[in-house]
C-alpha cells in the first residue's frame, strides 16, 4: 500500500512538459529518467523546485538534439536544455546504466530515479532513509567523499534544510583535511544553503564536533576556547531570519571574542565588533562572496553592539541610520534580537524596549528625513565662498556642525538657516 501511495504521488506530480520531454527522448531511443532531488521532494510530500533528469547518451548525441542547448558543467556531462520555453538541467550518466549511476551519487536520499516504463528505481532504499529522517552516504563513505569533498559539506547541509540526523558512520569517515582541494566559492555555495537550513543548529553542531567548521573557517578555533561562545553563536544563528546574508552575519558576529577576550568575574570582549569586521572581512573575501553581500554582513557586524536605549533622540537615531545605511538599519535591530535570543534566551525581558526602538526608526524612515550629510542645502563651496576660506578642514568641521545641527531637526536644513546658524557658532565662539 505504502509504495502504491508513493507511485501515485509521483505521477500526479510530474508536470506536462516533463513528461513529454521523456517520450520525445524514448523516442530518440535515448533511456531518460527523472533523479535526485526532485523525487526526493515528491517523495517528502513537498513541491519540487526544480527538475533534472538524466540521459543515456553522450553528450555531443545530446547537444546535437538540442542545439539551443547552454554548457552548464560540461566537464560533468550536464547542460541546459530549452524544452518549451524553460530550461532543464540535463545530465547524461556517470555509468554504463542507472542503476550503476545510482550506486555513485552522494548520499541515498538522492539515489532515486524514475521514468513512465521502469517507474521508481530506488537500488539503496532511500524511501526507508527518507521515512527516517536519515542522511546515509551511497555506498562505501569515505570513498564517495574522496570522490567530491564538497559532499562533506553537503551532508550537513542536507541535515540543516531537511532536519535530518547524519548517519554515524557517515559521519566517522569525514575527514576535513580533503576540504582543502574545494574551491572556496564552492563551500560558500553549500553554506549559503546549509544557514538558511530549519534545522541549522544541527548542522552547525555537526560541523563543530567533526571539525569541518574550524576547517573551512580556522578563525573560530579561538572562539571555541571561550566558555558558552559556540552555543551562543549556533543560537544567534538559528534565531535569526533565514535570510543568508543575515544568518551569515550572525554566524560570524562574534568571531574576535576570542582575540578580545578579558577575564573577570563578568568576562569582557572591548572591541569585538571592530576587530569582528577585520577578521570576517578576511574571511567573506576568501569565500568570493560579492562585494554587495560582504559590505552589509560586514555593517552588520561592526554595528552590532548599537545603543538600543529606545529613549534616544530622533538625532542619535537618525545618526545611526546614516552610518549603517537604510537599507540595513532593519537587519541590523533583527541580529541584535537574535543575539539577545542567544544570550539569554529571555527575549521577554528585551522585547518591549526593542520593539518600542523598532517603532521608533520605521517612524523615520517613513518620514523620510534627513540622513546623509550629501542632503545637506550646503556644501563645501558654499561654506568656502559664505566664510571666504580655503579648502581645508576648517571646511569640514563646519560642514559637521551643520550636519548635527541639521539632524535635531530636519526643518532647518535650508541653505539660509545653515550658514546664518554657523555665523552665530562662530561668533559665539
Amino acid at each position: 500500500m505504502y509504495n502504491y501511495l508513493l507511485k501515485r504521488r509521483i505521477e500526479k506530480n510530474i508536470p506536462a512538459e516533463i513528461r513529454e520531454l521523456l517520450e520525445f527522448l524514448q523516442e530518440k531511443e535515448i533511456p531518460a529518467y527523472i533523479v535526485g532531488g526532485s523525487l526526493r521532494s515528491l517523495l517528502l510530500n513537498q513541491k519540487p523546485s526544480d527538475w533534472d533528469l538524466a540521459v543515456q547518451t553522450s553528450l555531443e548525441k545530446l547537444e546535437n538534439l538540442f542545439p539551443e542547448s547552454k554548457g552548464l558543467g560540461r566537464k560533468f556531462g550536464t547542460i541546459l536544455v530549452r524544452w518549451q520555453g524553460q530550461m532543464l538541467e540535463v545530465s547524461t550518466l556517470r555509468e554504463n546504466n542507472i542503476h550503476g549511476d545510482l550506486l555513485k551519487r552522494d548520499f541515498t536520499i538522492n539515489s532515486l530515479a524514475w521514468n513512465p516504463d521502469r517507474g521508481l528505481i530506488d537500488p539503496l532504499d532511500a524511501k526507508t532513509d527518507l521515512r527516517k529522517k536519515n542522511i546515509r552516504a551511497s555506498g562505501e563513505p569515505g570513498e564517495r567523499f574522496r570522490e567530491d569533498p564538497l559532499r562533506i559539506i553537503r551532508f550537513f547541509r542536507f541535515q540543516s534544510q531537511l532536519n535530518f540526523s547524519g548517519e554515524e558512520k557517515t559521519f566517522r569517515a569525514i575527514k576535513p583535511e580533503l576540504l582543502d582541494s574545494v574551491a572556496t566559492e564552492r563551500i560558500a555555495g553549500e553554506m549559503d544553503h546549509l544557514l538558511t537550513g530549519q534545522a541549522v543548529a544541527r548542522a552547525l553542531e555537526g560541523m563543530i564536533k567533526s571539525g569541518v567548521l574550524e576547517k573551512i573557517v580556522p578563525e573560530f578555533k579561538p572562539l571555541f576556547r571561550i566558555p558558552g561562545a559556540t552555543r551562543h553563536t549556533i543560537q544567534t544563528v538559528a534565531a535569526i531570519r533565514p535570510r543568508a546574508d543575515l544568518r551569515w552575519a550572525a554566524l560570524l558576529h562574534d568571531i574576535a571574542k576570542g582575540h578580545t577576550f578579558s577575564p573577570g568575574e563578568k568576562p569582557l570582549f572591548p572591541e569585538h565588533d571592530r576587530i569582528g569586521t577585520q577578521i570576517a572581512e578576511g574571511i567573506l573575501y576568501r569565500f568570493r562572496l560579492s562585494k554587495t553581500r560582504q559590505e552589509k554582513i560586514k555593517t552588520l557586524i561592526r554595528w552590532h553592539m548599537f545603543d538600543m536605549d529606545p529613549r534616544l533622540s530622533d538625532a542619535a537615531l537618525r545618526r545611526l541610520i546614516n552610518k549603517v545605511g537604510r537599507e540595513n538599519i532593519l537587519d541590523l535591530i533583527e541580529i541584535r534580537r537574535a543575539d539577545i535570543i542567544g544570550t539569554t534566551r529571555q527575549f521577554h525581558r528585551a522585547g518591549p524596549a526593542l520593539r518600542t526602538y523598532t517603532r521608533r526608526i520605521k517612524e523615520l524612515l517613513e518620514e523620510d528625513l534627513l540622513f546623509s550629510r550629501r542632503d545637506l542645502a550646503v556644501d563645501g563651496r558654499d561654506i568656502m565662498e559664505y566664510f571666504d576660506l580655503e579648502a581645508g578642514p576648517e571646511v569640514g568641521k563646519l560642514l559637521d556642525k551643520a550636519y548635527n545641527w541639521v539632524l535635531e531637526n530636519p526643518e532647518n536644513n535650508t541653505r539660509e538657516k545653515i550658514l546664518k546658524h554657523l555665523s552665530r557658532e562662530k561668533n559665539d565662539s
